[in-house]
């Protein structure tokens, strides 16, 4: 599947993902948060931490590392997740940043460096060269900063 395709797709999952959750800006207004326990101990205090979320898609995971005190940047390839990871913050008044991008291109390309980086739950699966992404990753953090990568999917 090429890169067009694949976007085409993930637009299309995100429109059908989202559809059935209900009013998700009233979830986080009531205090939701879409974090594992397991994430949270990994990731440490977020406080103050500047962080980057990976394939953030529709930005749920997003507004809850920003809601916990990060300043979270969220950077995913689909429009159409990234419109709605847009709506998401202003909804519940969380303030993050969202880029739409190829993840591997916007890490190669950008000046901004993070205290952490997040990724999780079939993000690189999709990608065309892992090594590349890696270095990017690599990239991106301060020195001293950390990746957390959790993941299920085989």
């Amino acid at each position: 599947m090429d890169e067009v395709d694949t976007r085409a797709s993930w637009n299309a999952a995100t429109r059908m993902h989202n559809a059935h959750k209900g009013d998700q800006a009233a979830f986080f207004r009531g205090g939701g948060d879409t974090l594992f326990p397991e994430e949270l101990e990994l990731l440490g205090e977020l406080g103050g931490r500047s962080l980057v979320h990976l394939q953030c898609n529709a930005g749920q995971d997003t507004v809850s590392l920003a809601r916990r005190g990060a300043r979270v940047t969220g950077v995913d390839f689909s429009s159409e997740a990234v419109a709605f990871a847009r709506r998401l913050a202003a909804e519940t008044e969380t303030t993050s940043t969202f880029v739409e991008s190829d993840v591997v291109a916007w890490m190669a390309g950008t000046e901004e460096r993070f205290d952490l980086a997040f990724s999780s739950y079939g993000c690189v699966g999709w990608l065309s060269d892992q090594d590349e992404w890696a270095r990017g990753v690599a990239r991106v953090l301060r020195p001293g900063g950390r990746f957390v990568y959790v993941e299920f999917h085989p």
